[in-house]
Protein backbone atom coordinates (compact mmCIF):
# COMPACT_ATOMS: atom_id res chain seq x y z
CA UNK A 1 0.00 0.00 0.00
CA UNK A 2 2.78 2.24 0.60
CA UNK A 3 3.59 2.56 -3.27
CA UNK A 4 -0.18 3.91 -3.80
CA UNK A 5 0.30 6.81 -1.17
CA UNK A 6 3.53 7.94 -2.81
CA UNK A 7 1.64 7.87 -5.99
CA UNK A 8 -1.42 9.85 -4.27
CA UNK A 9 0.92 12.32 -2.56
CA UNK A 10 1.69 13.41 -6.20
CA UNK A 11 -1.72 14.41 -6.82
CA UNK A 12 -2.52 18.07 -6.34
CA UNK A 13 -5.65 17.15 -4.32
CA UNK A 14 -3.91 15.25 -1.66
CA UNK A 15 -1.62 17.98 -1.01
CA UNK A 16 -1.09 18.68 2.70
CA UNK A 17 -2.93 15.25 3.29
CA UNK A 18 -1.08 12.97 5.66
CA UNK A 19 -0.43 9.17 5.20
CA UNK A 20 -3.36 7.57 6.99
CA UNK A 21 -5.78 10.51 5.57
CA UNK A 22 -4.94 9.33 2.26
CA UNK A 23 -5.04 5.82 3.11
CA UNK A 24 -8.64 6.06 3.72
CA UNK A 25 -9.16 6.87 0.13
CA UNK A 26 -7.01 3.71 -1.13
CA UNK A 27 -9.85 1.25 -1.10
CA UNK A 28 -12.49 3.69 -3.33
CA UNK A 29 -10.01 4.95 -5.85
CA UNK A 30 -9.99 3.22 -9.64
CA UNK A 31 -7.44 3.21 -11.60
CA UNK A 32 -8.25 3.49 -15.45
CA UNK A 33 -6.61 3.50 -18.23
CA UNK A 34 -7.45 5.36 -21.48
CA UNK A 35 -5.88 5.01 -25.14
CA UNK A 36 -5.06 8.25 -26.92
CA UNK A 37 -8.10 9.89 -27.94
CA UNK A 38 -10.87 8.22 -25.69
CA UNK A 39 -13.30 10.38 -23.38
CA UNK A 40 -12.32 10.65 -19.86
CA UNK A 41 -16.32 12.09 -20.03
CA UNK A 42 -18.52 14.35 -22.33
CA UNK A 43 -20.40 17.45 -21.40
CA UNK A 44 -23.77 16.48 -19.82
CA UNK A 45 -22.57 13.75 -18.99
CA UNK A 46 -23.81 12.78 -15.18
CA UNK A 47 -20.44 13.23 -12.54
CA UNK A 48 -18.75 9.93 -11.43
CA UNK A 49 -16.45 11.43 -9.16
CA UNK A 50 -12.84 13.49 -9.20
CA UNK A 51 -10.24 11.84 -11.81
CA UNK A 52 -6.63 12.65 -11.26
CA UNK A 53 -4.27 12.20 -14.18
CA UNK A 54 -1.37 9.50 -12.51
CA UNK A 55 0.13 9.70 -16.34
CA UNK A 56 -0.67 11.21 -20.08
CA UNK A 57 -2.58 14.32 -20.79
CA UNK A 58 -6.37 15.20 -20.77
CA UNK A 59 -7.52 17.99 -23.12
CA UNK A 60 -10.62 20.21 -21.24
CA UNK A 61 -12.76 21.31 -24.29
CA UNK A 62 -16.23 23.07 -24.72
CA UNK A 63 -18.26 23.30 -27.80
CA UNK A 64 -18.72 26.21 -28.85
CA UNK A 65 -23.07 27.53 -29.97
CA UNK A 66 -21.98 27.87 -33.61
CA UNK A 67 -20.03 24.10 -32.84
CA UNK A 68 -16.34 24.73 -32.86
CA UNK A 69 -13.93 22.85 -30.52
CA UNK A 70 -12.59 25.17 -28.00
CA UNK A 71 -10.10 24.03 -25.80
CA UNK A 72 -9.78 25.46 -22.27
CA UNK A 73 -6.72 23.91 -21.00
CA UNK A 74 -4.31 20.58 -21.30
CA UNK A 75 -3.86 19.02 -18.12
CA UNK A 76 -1.25 16.84 -16.82
CA UNK A 77 -0.07 14.16 -14.29
CA UNK A 78 -0.85 15.58 -10.89
CA UNK A 79 -3.79 18.19 -12.34
CA UNK A 80 -7.45 16.84 -11.32
CA UNK A 81 -10.71 17.40 -13.13
CA UNK A 82 -14.68 16.68 -12.26
CA UNK A 83 -14.18 18.63 -9.66
CA UNK A 84 -16.90 21.36 -10.51
CA UNK A 85 -19.66 18.80 -11.58
CA UNK A 86 -19.10 16.99 -7.92
CA UNK A 87 -19.44 20.53 -6.14
CA UNK A 88 -22.16 21.74 -7.48
CA UNK A 89 -24.09 17.79 -7.88
CA UNK A 90 -24.72 19.15 -11.61
CA UNK A 91 -23.54 17.13 -14.68
CA UNK A 92 -19.81 17.75 -16.66
CA UNK A 93 -19.93 21.78 -18.32
CA UNK A 94 -17.41 20.18 -20.58
CA UNK A 95 -15.42 17.28 -22.29
CA UNK A 96 -12.12 15.94 -21.25
CA UNK A 97 -10.54 13.92 -24.13
CA UNK A 98 -6.90 11.73 -23.63
CA UNK A 99 -4.31 13.55 -26.26
CA UNK A 100 -2.04 10.84 -25.37
CA UNK A 101 -2.27 7.37 -23.56
CA UNK A 102 -3.25 8.18 -20.11
CA UNK A 103 -3.79 6.61 -16.50
CA UNK A 104 -6.43 7.97 -14.27
CA UNK A 105 -7.12 7.46 -10.37
CA UNK A 106 -11.40 8.08 -10.18
CA UNK A 107 -12.51 8.90 -6.81
CA UNK A 108 -15.98 8.07 -6.97
CA UNK A 109 -18.97 10.46 -5.86
CA UNK A 110 -20.56 8.77 -3.10
CA UNK A 111 -16.89 7.82 -1.69
CA UNK A 112 -16.20 11.57 -1.79
CA UNK A 113 -20.01 12.40 0.13
CA UNK A 114 -19.10 9.84 2.34
CA UNK A 115 -16.10 11.92 3.37
CA UNK A 116 -17.19 14.18 3.93
CA UNK A 117 -19.92 13.17 6.85
CA UNK A 118 -17.17 10.59 8.05
CA UNK A 119 -14.24 12.66 8.00
CA UNK A 120 -14.89 16.66 7.44
CA UNK A 121 -11.61 17.71 8.48
CA UNK A 122 -9.89 15.35 5.44
CA UNK A 123 -12.84 16.79 3.23
CA UNK A 124 -12.02 20.29 3.78
CA UNK A 125 -8.61 19.63 3.11
CA UNK A 126 -9.33 18.26 -0.10
CA UNK A 127 -12.08 21.47 -0.93
CA UNK A 128 -9.37 23.59 0.08
CA UNK A 129 -6.71 22.30 -2.46
CA UNK A 130 -9.81 21.97 -5.07
CA UNK A 131 -10.24 25.99 -4.37
CA UNK A 132 -6.86 26.97 -4.07
CA UNK A 133 -5.84 25.09 -7.44
CA UNK A 134 -8.98 26.85 -9.29
CA UNK A 135 -7.91 30.21 -7.95
CA UNK A 136 -4.69 29.66 -9.41
CA UNK A 137 -5.77 28.74 -12.95
CA UNK A 138 -8.30 31.74 -12.86
CA UNK A 139 -5.36 34.29 -12.31
CA UNK A 140 -3.58 32.91 -14.89
CA UNK A 141 -6.77 32.76 -17.46
CA UNK A 142 -6.92 37.12 -16.44
CA UNK A 143 -3.77 37.59 -16.83
CA UNK A 144 -3.55 35.68 -20.57
CA UNK A 145 -6.89 37.68 -21.26
CA UNK A 146 -5.06 41.02 -20.10
CA UNK A 147 -2.24 40.26 -22.41
CA UNK A 148 -4.79 39.82 -24.87
CA UNK A 149 -6.38 43.05 -24.82
CA UNK A 150 -2.90 44.73 -24.29
CA UNK A 151 -1.91 43.19 -27.68
CA UNK A 152 -5.22 43.65 -29.58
Amino acid sequence: MLGMIEELKVQTIFKGLTDPEIDKFIPSISLLRFKKGDYVFKENEPCKGIYMIKSGRVEITKMTPDGWKQTLVILERGDFMGEIAFLEDTKHASNALTVEPSELFLIPKDFLKEIEKREPFIALKVIKNIAITAGLKLRRMNERFIKVLVNY
